[in-house]
């Protein structure tokens, strides 16, 4: 049982990059007016990083540590990673402040937490059927990451949110979706965290691209249905490799 002082960094972490970083208020920015109609997707995905991918494991991590195992801070990590990973395929240093960040928070809280390293093991053993659903799915994410790092600085429709161009985040979601999708599909303890959200947020961003495919950072209507599918198929997949683990 975690004590309060892990505990309320998980809380705080989790309000600082929900609603201070913007998580919240940009998942929502189709409810804000027409200014921010045409980068939806950008907003989107700013969104979908911070409050599903970050704020949402570090809730679970303040409510509910026996249930979130190491599984939610890993999440945290691999998200930090994948903002580095897209700040330097976007040639955006000032993004790798944003990944320290996440990078810090994961660190503090565990250090708070004075976990014992056997209990902060991930004991990563994934079922095959979980991995071919992600392996499936890492071209296209690959594919996205990388067209949306290099719009980054062209005269393409973009936002900022805290002073940093959405396009490197929009890369980052493309690839934390896969790094998390992979952590989830080795049933670490707590691995139904990473799970629901990366499901979660890749059929979230196929719901708006099939209303607006013609927006920029979107995808056309086939392949936000091949996102749906693949969401279901990862969710199915993943938890009847788990029953086959135990």
């Amino acid at each position: 049982m975690l004590t309060a002082a892990p505990r309320i960094a998980a809380a705080l972490g989790a309000i600082f990059w929900g609603f201070l970083f913007f998580g919240l208020l940009d998942l929502f920015a189709f409810l804000q007016g027409d200014e921010f109609h045409a980068p939806l997707l950008l907003e989107t995905g700013w969104g979908l990083l911070f409050l599903f991918l970050v704020a949402a494991p570090l809730v679970v991590v303040a409510a509910a540590p026996a249930y979130a195992g190491v599984s939610a801070l890993a999440e945290v990590v691999a998200v930090g990673l994948a903002v580095a990973i897209g700040a330097l395929l976007s040639g955006s240093p000032r993004h790798l402040i944003a990944s320290a960040g996440l990078l810090l928070t994961a660190g503090l809280v565990a250090a708070f937490a004075n976990t014992s390293p056997a209990r902060m093991r991930l004991d990563w053993r994934p079922s095959w059927p979980a991995l071919a659903v992600v392996l499936a799915g890492v071209g296209p994410l690959a594919y996205y990451a990388w067209t949306a790092a290099r719009t980054t600085g062209t005269s393409t429709i973009t936002d900022d949110s805290v002073g940093l161009d959405h396009w490197p985040v929009q890369s980052a979601v493309a690839i934390a979706a896969a790094l998390v999708a992979l952590l989830a599909a080795g049933h670490p303890r707590g691995w139904r965290v990473p799970m629901w959200t990366v499901a979660a947020s890749v059929a979230w961003f196929g719901v708006v691209a099939l209303a607006e495919p013609d927006l920029v950072g979107s995808v056309n209507r086939g392949w936000a249905a091949a996102m749906l599918l693949w969401a279901a198929a990862f969710v199915v997949a993943t938890s009847r490799g788990a029953r086959s683990r135990s």
